[in-house]
């Protein structure tokens, strides 16, 4: 008996070894450009990690490569079996094969810088930034670091393309006689291998391999490449339904508004079960402006005071000495839009949901409207296109009256698709806030700034000091940050003024956790020699939430708090929570509790990377419930349109 492969199954089996190859040498890429994460693995144990890594990676690269090859074997054994291998069934099949690779390759391409940003594999939270295609394209191809990836891309895609087009005429030259039998035992017995390939382990006592199994080490790097990109994206493409239809399923929401009432001491009223009423003990018989300053991608971990020795932020250093500054910051979320939203409104991100984009767009009691309540008028600047995360549109609802952007500036000045540098948006801006102060009302100056993100552009006037464009972003901004401040101290309206620097996010250095601290721990600084002529470090936990009250707070302005934030000069939080898509930290000055929606839980003595969970169960129930019952409050708030403030 003749037990000779039918060749498609020959060709099949070649393309899975091929497509494992790739993902292997895809994954050596990462692997690469982490290299100073994989040295922070004890040289003792990083040749074990490292093997268990491509190892369990191999085992995701099948579950992806069966599942691509799983129409394709089903189409090409009807073909064998009753059409006699006809040719446009098999010239489909081999198209379809090509396509489906050609995705799954494109995927694990663009996973690759994604990584190095985020630290975690791509998830559908990419696909947020998917209504403006035309915006992201440019910003991906201005940004010079990026067209290596373009480069591999292209490279991988022409040379795959024409590796399966001399492969398939190679497999389907010859004819081959296989009675039915046969053909129908190699079906079985392939089938049954998809079937293992599917669900990653031949142990059927157990269920099929998944993210949780990623979670072998105490290293995130090698934990997350262990993981195949492509999975992970379709995993949470099928959880996206489950995850965006309203409840966020911490929590019930009666159990989470008892707790959250207790943690911010808050009883309510009819319109909200957080809501209270803020009446300060006095009032200033002229009220200060405010310039609150958003920057984009401002680390803590960049700054002087925790320790960094690059020296790249040395306006906002010296500043600190002025000022009251909070050290232990956190921002909502690791994306603009969930600072946006965490600043202004005192709202934390609810994992990859976009608050900015919910429709119709909810009316927040927030900063911009308290104050235009008071009597504030009140402007924002960025740099470029406010259509990007539907910013203008939601600012506009939530109460600023004139927002400047990319459509006002000269063209000429506009860098990039990120619009014009930092030192160019605040020189602009000046004349207008001194035709604000004309109108004998305090105001409001918002800033997002953008220079302290790829696509990095250099104006002119700014002289380079670091190799690194990165570093050379973060001294530009900081350079820009001095620059205004010498502008405003000439201004009339400079000493009647609070100024407020905060991050909305900050950047993923060395990170010793999948759930990067550094991508969340951000400077919050209040200044103003009139209103605060002391400086003060406050060591206290806090949040982007808590910057709308205390800022509030600093005022002295009545207001109705129907927020999850607090004033950090006169209330106090035992932890802070954060987002990171899928991901939430709660961190206090000395232990981090990560909460995983695709993984183990675990909580760490920072920055040590071991998972002792087991030894502070009660601890780590305290900080999940801390996180959980105001994130589900905040759910609760916005699903039911309880976010003003009842009239």
């Amino acid at each position: 008996m003749n037990f000779k492969l039918p060749n498609y199954l020959k060709y099949l089996f070649k393309v899975y070894f091929i497509g494992i190859g790739i993902f292997f040498l895809l994954r050596c890429v990462s692997f690469f450009l982490n290299w100073n994460l994989v040295q922070a693995i004890p040289e003792d144990i990083r040749s074990a990690s490292l093997l268990h890594s491509f190892l369990l990676g191999i085992r995701f690269d099948t579950i992806i490569s069966t599942y691509l090859l799983a129409l394709p074997f089903l189409l090409l054994f009807i073909n064998d079996l009753f059409f006699d291998n006809k040719k446009p069934l098999i010239t489909l099949t081999k198209h379809l094969v090509l396509v489906l690779y050609l995705i799954a390759f494109i995927i694990a391409v663009i996973d690759i810088p994604y990584f190095n940003h985020f630290n975690y594999r791509l998830t559908t939270a990419a696909l947020m930034w998917v209504e403006s295609p035309v915006f992201v394209v440019k910003m991906v191809v201005q940004e010079y670091s990026y067209w290596i990836f373009i480069a591999l891309l292209i490279v991988l895609v022409y040379t795959f393309a024409k590796g399966m087009k001399r492969l398939s005429n190679a497999s389907f030259t010859k004819n081959q006689t296989i009675n039915k039998g046969l053909k129908s035992l190699f079906f079985l017995v392939t089938a049954f291998l998809l079937f293992i390939g599917l669900r990653g382990r031949t142990d059927f006592d157990k269920s099929p391999l998944g993210p949780p199994d990623a979670y072998f080490s105490d290293y995130s790097i090698t934990n997350q490449m262990s993981l195949n990109p492509v999975f992970t994206f379709l995993k949470s493409a099928l959880d996206y339904k489950k995850r965006h239809n309203g409840d966020i399923g911490l929590m019930n929401d009666e159990q989470a508004i008892t707790l959250s009432q207790q943690f911010l001491n808050r009883e309510g009223n009819e319109y909200s079960p957080i809501a209270k009423e803020v009446i300060p003990d006095s009032s200033y018989p002229n009220q200060p402006n405010v310039v609150l300053v958003m920057m984009e991608g401002h680390s803590a971990k960049m700054m002087a005071v925790n320790g960094n020795e690059d020296g790249c932020s040395p306006f906002l250093d010296s500043l600190l000495k002025e000022s009251l500054y909070f050290k232990h910051i956190y921002s909502a979320g690791i994306h603009t839009h969930n600072g946006i939203l965490g600043i202004l409104n005192a709202y934390p991100a609810l994992f990859e949901r976009h608050a900015l984009k919910q429709l119709p767009i909810q009316r927040f009691n927030n900063l911009p409207r308290v104050l235009k309540n008071h009597g504030y008028n009140n402007i924002y600047f960025s740099n470029h296109d406010l259509e990007f995360d539907n910013v203008g549109g939601f600012l506009t609802e939530n109460g600023f009256e004139q927002l400047i952007s990319d459509r006002i500036y000269p063209k000429e000045k506009q860098l990039s698709t990120l619009g014009v540098p930092d030192d160019y948006m605040f020189e602009f801006s000046i004349p207008y806030l001194n035709e604000l102060e004309k109108k004998n009302k305090p105001f409001l100056a918002t800033y997002m700034t953008t220079s302290n993100h790829i696509p990095y552009h250099f104006p002119e006037n700014y002289k380079r000091r670091y190799e690194s464009r990165q570093l050379d972003a973060f001294a530009y901004a900081d350079w820009s940050l001095k620059k205004f401040m010498q502008m405003a101290q000439k201004q009339s309206w400079y000493e009647n003024t609070i100024f407020v620097f905060v991050a909305d996010h900050g950047w993923a250095i060395n990170p010793t956790y999948d759930l990067a601290l550094s991508h969340s721990h951000i400077p919050l600084i209040f200044y103003s020699p009139k209103y605060i002529p002391e400086p003060k470090l406050d060591t206290n936990m806090g949040g982007q939430i808590d910057v709308f009250p205390t800022l509030m707070g600093l005022l002295k302005l009545p207001y109705v708090n129907n927020t999850l934030g607090l004033d950090l000069l006169k209330e106090h939080r035992p932890y802070i929570y954060f987002n990171s898509d899928n991901k939430i930290g709660v961190i206090d000055q000395k232990h981090l509790y990560i909460y995983r929606k695709d993984g183990p839980e675990s909580f760490h003595e920072y920055f040590n990377s071991e998972n002792i969970i087991d030894s502070f169960k009660a601890k780590a129930d305290s900080m999940r419930n801390y996180a959980f019952a105001q994130m589900q409050v905040a759910n609760y708030l916005i699903r039911n349109n309880k976010v003003g403030k009842e009239d």
